[in-house]
């Protein structure tokens, strides 16, 4: 199974950064995700391993689609789960410092279906793309709503040398409501001449609701970029957010 989710992504990357798709802006990657949590009844660790891609389309007049997706396998003391997740954006640009739109997402995590729907505004400075965002979502295997706001700062040091940094609320109402908070630093550097670039994001997630939940988690991974440079990629609106990464609560 995990053998055959793999194919399929790597042909889902390949279709993405076709020659058919060489007037757009995206990429694709993979990375390998490392989590640690520790609660007052227990921790545990683990690795998943994560493909993704991404590419932004545009419309008519200053209108763009953005479709992005992921795939995470794990198998370890977390989770043996196999999660799939997509997203839709449909934003506009306002002159050339703002992008805002819409989207809509669904994840499918071992047995459930996680749908969720929100609102993006983006500010685009010189050298800094500022970000927020806000979505609700409903759990169907928990009967549980879901929200979040969540806002991210990227700094260019050049045009292919990225770094990041975020801070995010998500809550989680259904028997038990749970409030979490997360916050991230990352960043990313395209090689010289070339496609490829590589990415690190660490995470660190708390909940005082969550049995005192404490979680790190480290990233790592190689992507390949089509139609640019990173700011070129940020903004064609290709970097905008994944449902993977919507709600604080899939940590994985």
């Amino acid at each position: 199974m995990r053998t055959k989710l793999f194919a399929t992504a790597a042909l889902i990357a390949a279709a993405v950064s076709a020659p058919a798709f060489a007037q757009n802006v995206g990429s694709v990657g993979a990375a390998v995700n490392y989590t640690d949590i520790n609660t007052k009844l227990g921790g545990g660790h683990g690795s998943s391993a994560v493909i993704d891609g991404s590419v932004a389309i545009p419309l008519q007049g200053a209108w763009t689609v953005t479709a992005n997706g992921d795939v995470s396998i794990s198998d370890n003391d977390l989770s043996d789960d196999t999660i799939a997740s997509g997203a839709a954006h449909l934003t506009t640009k306002i002159g050339d410092s703002w992008r805002v739109g819409g989207f809509t997402a669904l994840s499918r995590p071992a047995n459930d279906t996680v749908w969720a729907v929100g609102g993006e505004a983006h500010k685009y400075l010189s050298n800094v793309t500022l970000s927020g965002v806000a979505a609700y979502g409903q759990s169907n295997d928990l009967d549980a709503d879901l929200y979040t706001v969540r806002g991210d700062a990227r700094y260019f040091v050049t045009d292919n040398f990225r770094l990041d940094a975020g801070a995010a609320w998500s809550r989680i109402d259904t028997n038990v409501n749970a409030d979490l908070w997360d916050v991230n630093l990352g960043g990313e550097y395209k090689f010289t001449n070339s496609g490829w670039s590589t990415f690190a994001k660490y995470t660190h997630s708390e909940s005082d609701d969550l049995a005192d939940l404490n979680a790190d988690a480290i990233k790592v991974g190689l992507r390949y970029t089509f139609g640019g440079s990173l700011k070129d990629r940020d903004r064609a609106g290709a970097d905008l957010i994944s449902a993977g990464d919507l709600f604080g609560f899939g940590v994985r």
